[in-house]
């Protein structure tokens, strides 16, 4: 993906849902990276990535090294402002796929029931230059995972995604916030009979991503049409008050390249019909 476009937050005519009540509890396995708004003489050093901006004679260079992954950059900025936000898992090694699939152990669901579980997905970091007037430039995506990739459905019929697979929990579960996030799903059964879910897949764009200073989290709604055929939308609401929502790194495409299941894709619903386990 080509960094030189300019991102902007989420819409904010959208309507943000009100912050569910999970509290933080013991939300962290290991020490937490930091999430924000910095000046150019911030610079980090944390679990092998190293990141921060020189001043040469006015003008700003960027240097990053995480475990030998090199990246530097020249930058002429008056704000020296930049952001560290964490964004949808999508975007490395490239613009692979704009769908992520989640692979769970299987939970079945009695009929017209409904279920809240909290999966782990992976999560790549932004780094974000702000101009005077608020624009926003993508400098700059880590990650601290290794990215896996998966066929949903058939070769002639499917869509490339990015695979990961989670435990399942009942609560937010401790993670380690630089290299994942949680996403709260939840599961309605739309049928008159027992229903068996193994997996969802989300589609980039309904991914809203939201953090603090322990946790990145989103969530989605998976409703079961029949035993092998789900809508998965994602939904604008953190787990619990206090949260910031992230920058999203999505662009609107005039085609959509990696999904060919024709009428599986309407705005931001991902229509699964070729099984759920």
């Amino acid at each position: 993906m080509p960094l030189s476009r300019i991102y902007t937050a989420t819409s904010a005519s959208r309507r943000r849902r009100k912050a569910l009540t999970y509290s933080k509890g013991e939300s962290v396995s290991g020490p937490s990276f930091t999430y924000g708004k910095f000046n150019f003489d911030y610079s980090i050093n944390f679990q092998g990535l190293k990141l921060g901006f020189e001043d040469k004679n006015g003008m700003y260079h960027y240097k990053r090294n995480i475990v030998g992954w090199k990246h530097e950059s020249n930058i002429a900025s008056q704000t020296g402002i930049f952001y560290l936000q964490p964004i949808e898992p999508l975007n490395l090694p490239d613009n692979v796929t704009d769908f992520i699939e989640i692979q769970f152990k299987e939970i079945t669901i009695e009929p017209n029931g409904k279920a809240v579980v909290f999966l782990t997905m992976p999560i790549e970091i932004g780094v974000f230059l702000e101009a005077k007037n608020g624009e926003r430039n993508l400098l700059d995506i880590v990650t601290f995972c290794h990215p896996k990739f998966s066929l949903y459905g058939a070769a002639s019929r499917g869509v490339i995604t990015r695979f990961y697979e989670s435990e399942v929990y009942s609560m937010p579960p401790a993670v380690d916030n630089y290299k994942e996030g949680l996403l709260r799903l939840e599961i309605e059964n739309d049928t008159d009979e027992w229903t068996t879910v193994g997996r969802v897949i989300l589609y980039q764009k309904g991914l809203i991503l939201y953090y603090d200073e322990t946790t990145v989290c989103a969530c989605a709604k998976m409703i079961v049409r029949s035993h092998d055929v789900a809508d998965v939308v994602g939904i604008a609401q953190p787990i619990r008050e206090g949260m910031t929502e992230s920058i999203q790194v999505f662009e609107s495409r005039k085609t959509t390249p990696f999904c060919n299941i024709e009428g599986a894709l309407l705005d931001s619903t991902f229509t699964m019909d070729m099984g759920m386990r």
